[in-house]
Formats: structure tokens, sequence, C-alpha cells
């Protein structure tokens, strides 16, 4: 069939006139997409103030069913907030939706929070709550369909919230000029959250929740991985308050912004040059090209180890628990407690019951843990990748594994040999040759840094306390989660007196010249240390009425962040716990790195001064 000439020349303009209007939309259109882009980066910090509120409202609304009890007053306060919670997260979505310019692809990117959105706008209607009632009743047989999708809302969002901070992270990574300070205010920041979370109601089993002081003490004491406690964790907490302190053990021993940022690798899979420049003092790398591949291995090895001891830790024990899920809670806690070197046990009496101060398993499992926990990462790992003939594979350690394994050795042969002979008739009375061994290794290990134990503290006598206190000063290794001035501090200095004593003008050590700088930095860390100790215990013979070895065996084990103490903790006054607190994070973060962190930076002299002696005998 022909069409007619006057169809074809209608048909022509027609098309003629709707490139016209597709010409001129596309062009609008285009002006709109550049207009929204302006509006959207105007509108990103009330965008992300909306988030952070709207987060702030995810997580009081978790809380309270949590933290408090839901008398009719709070079940109404937790109700008004999810209604909010579900508000904004629909208005966040419409918002997001309409300041973006590829709509199509939004949506088929986000089409779960489409879904959830829809969803979201149901619960709030009449009608949607009886079509969600009906769908789940005949199909899913949920008893109530709307707190299940609000639970469900809120987990999800509690999901976004994490993800958001860990997407912020190299942004404020990048905004960084003074690791230490960085460092510093990230544990403040973990301590005031757990402090916050401690004074929850629904933290303790009296409903009460720990008062300030409390709550900021135990806080801190897990945080900084020390354990010297106030109240009883064993009978005080619920199953919250001792998630809650598990969790700050947990990020306290890794770091959580070392934590964090593993998080963002995992999610992303890389980090800027100045952000890996910014973290790689936390994870004790030189190298700023090695710092993700060293945080992975770090906290890949730390929830393996974690892992192996839980696992040894549920076979080994032998004491009767209500259920199996309170037995793997508690493996699992002291698996973490133990790695860490926190010294947090769900026991009264830590591991000192009869059950576990002679069970061989748990000594073993614990005591490993401990060392692992307390050589170092840098150690371990150089120990892991060695793959060269026995021969030929101590001389190619480092000098600082080797410092470390050796000073390591040393320092728990002797303090087993000092122990062992101080105490035979006095603690280890009672027990057989093998254990009393057992029992003097143990106490050797912890003392250095965890904080366990399995004979009471408060009965060893005083020529055996004096020498803990100095292998508590002593402390662990550099790059772990130990305290104290460090293994390798201590080695440099009796170094140093050694070779100073043979007359000679340099230190040497395994044949290698150990640089002046680094006898400087270990003099230092000694002397502040010091100072810190002896300035904090004056405080302490002030404000407590306390044997002054107690309280300087209290402040020795604070600083140090062991965890062990004579009995006097939960009996300190308000100012006395203060300042035990102020020595945990000190000891934590390092007084040197405190310092650092709030000194002002000289740069360094291009010039010498003429050089002279001083008279020193």
């Amino acid at each position: 069939m022909k069409i007619p000439y006057h169809w074809k020349q209608k048909w022509i303009k027609l098309l003629q006139r709707w490139r016209s209007f597709k010409k001129e939309a596309n062009l609008n259109l285009h002006y709109l997409q550049d207009d929204l882009y302006e509006i959207d980066k105007v509108a990103k910090p009330y965008f992300r103030a909306f988030t952070v509120l709207l987060s702030l409202l995810v997580i009081a609304s978790i809380l309270i069913p949590i933290g408090f009890e839901l008398d009719p007053e709070m079940r109404e306060l937790n109700q008004q907030l999810e209604i909010w919670v579900i508000i904004g997260f629909v208005l966040s979505f419409v918002l997001r939706l309409g300041f973006t310019s590829d709509r199509p692809a939004f949506l088929q990117n986000r089409w779960f929070e489409v879904i959830l959105s829809i969803f979201s706008v149901l619960v709030l209607t009449d009608i949607g709550v009886s079509l969600i009632t009906f769908i789940d009743a005949y199909i899913f047989g949920i008893d109530d369909p709307r707190e299940a999708f609000i639970t469900f809302l809120k987990g999800y969002l509690l999901l976004f919230v994490i993800i958001k901070f860990v997407q912020f992270l190299p942004e404020l990574l990048d905004q960084q000029k003074n690791t230490a300070r960085f460092l510093v205010y990230s544990f403040l920041s973990l301590i005031a959250v757990g402090t916050f979370l401690l004074m929850l109601p629904g933290a303790t089993q009296d409903g009460l929740g720990l008062q300030f002081i409390d709550a900021l003490f135990t806080s801190t004491s897990a945080v900084c991985v020390t354990g010297l406690i106030v109240v009883d964790t064993a009978t005080h907490f619920t199953l919250f308050g001792e998630l809650v302190i598990l969790t700050l053990i947990q990020l306290g021993g890794i770091g959580i912004i070392s934590f964090a940022t593993f998080l963002f690798l995992f999610i992303s899979g890389g980090l800027g040059v100045g952000q890996m420049n910014t973290i790689k003092d936390m994870v004790a790398e030189k190298n700023t090209s090695l710092v993700a591949s060293t945080l992975k291995r770090v906290v890949g090895f730390t929830f393996a180890v974690e892992a192996v001891g839980a696992i040894a830790y549920y076979i080994s024990w032998e004491v009767s628990f209500p259920n199996q899920g309170q037995r793997i809670l508690f493996s699992v806690f002291h698996a973490v407690s133990a790695f860490c070197n926190a010294g947090f046990s769900l026991f009264t009496n830590s591991l000192a019951d009869p059950l576990n101060a002679t069970n061989m398993g748990i000594n073993i499992t614990t005591m490993t843990l401990i060392v692992l926990g307390g050589l170092g990462f840098t150690v371990i790992w150089e120990l892991i990748r060695k793959r060269t003939d026995k021969g030929r594979w101590r001389s190619r350690l480092s000098i600082h594994t080797r410092t470390v394994l050796v000073t390591t050795a040393v320092l728990i042969i002797a303090g087993t040999g000092f122990i062992l002979w101080m105490e035979w008739g006095n603690t280890l009375r009672g027990y057989s040759y093998g254990n009393k061994f057992m029992l003097s290794l143990f106490q050797s290990i912890t003392t250095r840094t965890a904080g366990f134990n399995t004979v009471d503290t408060g009965a060893i006598g005083i020529s055996a306390t004096l020498v803990m206190m100095i292998f508590m000063f002593i402390g662990g290794s550099p790059a772990s989660t130990a305290g104290g001035i460090k293994t390798t501090t201590f080695a440099v200095l009796m170094r140093s007196i050694s070779m100073t004593i043979k007359g000679y003008n340099r230190m040497e050590l395994f044949n290698r010249t150990i640089p002046n700088s680094t006898i400087f930095r270990a003099v230092t860390v000694l002397l502040l240390a010091f100072s810190c100790i002896s300035v904090s215990t004056i405080l302490l013979s002030v404000v407590e009425n306390h044997a002054f070895l107690d309280l300087l065996f209290e402040e020795i084990s604070a600083f140090a962040t062991v965890g062990l103490s004579r009995g006097i903790t939960g009996d300190l006054s308000a100012w006395g716990k203060f300042i035990i607190v102020v020595s945990m994070f000190l000891g934590r973060v390092g007084i040197l790195t405190f310092m650092v962190a709030f000194a002002s930076r000289m740069d360094t002299h291009k010039y010498e001064y003429p050089e002279e002696t001083i008279m020193v005998s």
C-alpha cells in the first residue's frame, strides 16, 4: 500500500519536532545535572550531619533494650525512637535519590535499600502493617512481623554506620599531621565509649550500672589491656557487660585505628601513601609500602592465635559449666584476654582456683598466648617467614628479633628460678615438685605483662614481690600488647652499662654497633617511666591509707599494664583510682609517645658546637 505524500510530510515534521525537543531536553537535563552536582557538593556537610544524627538514633534505639529495663515509659521512648529511625532512613534514601544525577543507576545499585524503604513506608501505615502481618502469618510464621522488621532494619543501619565510619577513615587519616597525638586521641575515644557503655544499667547484675569512676577505671583497664579491677568481673557484670569488656580488650590490644583500617582494606582494598604514612607507626612498620600487608598479617595472626587458644581452653577445662554456651564464652574471653595480655578473667580468683592452677592444659595455653602476645608482631612475623635451614637461620635474624628472643628467654628463666627459690616454702608449699616448677614458670611469664595468677599474689613474700616488681617494670617487647619499658630497652641499657664499665666508647651488640640515638632513647624511656611511677606512688601515698609496698606494687602494675594486685584495687578512693587510670593510660600509649604527641617540635640543627667533656662518676 502506497502512503500518501502529505502523510509523509507530517511524519517528517513530527520527527523533526521530536529531535528538536529531545535536543533541548538533553541540554536542560545537562544543566540540571550540573546544578545537582553543585547542590550535592554544598549539601554534603548537611548530609553528613544528618547521617550522624540518624546513626545516634540507631545506636540509642539498639542500646535502650539492652542497657535498660523496659518499663512502660522506656518502652514508649524506644518505640518513638524506632519510628524516627524509620522516618530518617526513608528520608535519607529519598534525599540521596533526589540529588543523584543518575537515578536509574542509583536504583539499580541500591535495590535492597529500595525494598527496605518500601517496607519502611508500609510499616508506618496501618494498611502496611496489616499487609505485612498477613504475609508473615501465612508465609513466615513470625509472631510480631513489625518488630522483626524494625530489628532487622536497625541491624542493617548499624552495619551501615560501621561502613560509613570505615569509609570516612581515609579522610580522617589524611588530616592527621601528628601520628602520636592521633594515637592518643583514638585510645581516649575508645575509653570514653567503654565508660559510657559500662555505666548503663544493663551492664551490671544489680541493674544500676557502674559509677563513673569505676566505669572509667574498668574501661581504661580493658582498653589499656591491664587487668586491674575494682569490681569482680565474674559476678558483677551481665553478659552485655562482659561482651563490652571483651570488645574493649580486643580493640585496645590491636588498636581501634588499626582494626578500622583493616576493615577499610577488607572493603576497598587500598590506602593512599599519606594514609599509610600516618598509620605505619601504629603497626611498627618502617617501610610505608608494606603497611597494608603488615596490618593484614597483624589482625589475621591475632584472630588465628586467639581461635586456636579458645579451642585449647575449651578442651582443657575441667570446670563444670552450666551449659556449652558459657563454656564457649569463657574460652573465647580468656583466649583474647591472654593473647592481648589483659589479665581479665571470668573467674573470681583469676586462675588461682585449684581446678585451674594445676591444670596442665590451662597453664600451657595461657603461657603460650601470653608469650606470643608479648613478643611483638614484628618478631613473630620474622620468625614465621624464615624458611632457611637451621644452620643459617639464626644468623639471618635481625638484631631486634635476636635481642627480644634472648632477653625474653633470660627473663623467663631467671624469674622462674627466683620465684621457685623464694616461694618454695611459702605459696608453693604443699604442691608437688612438678607443680611448683609450673606455678613458678607461670608467675614468671605473667608477671612481666599479663596479669593472670595461679597463686595468691597478696600472699607472696616481700623478697619475691620485689623481684616481681622489677620484672613488671621491664615488661614485654615493642610492637606488642605488653607494657613496661620493654625488653629491648632493658637489653640496651644493660649492654651499655657493661660496655661502659669495660671502657668502650661505643656500644656493640651481636657484632653490630648500636647508634647513640638508640641509647639516648632507652635512657629517656627509663627516666620518664621511673619519674612517672615515683610521682604517682607519692600521690597514692598521700590520698591512700595502705602499705607503701602495696601502693608501689599497684602503681608499677598499672604503669606496666600488668594487672597484678596485692588486693587493694577495690579499696582505693576515687582519687586513687584516677591516679591509677592515668598511669594505665600512659603505660599503654607509652609515656614517650604521649610527650612527643604534645611537645613542640624543633628542627634539627645543621651545625655542631665544640665538644667538651663533663666529669661523671
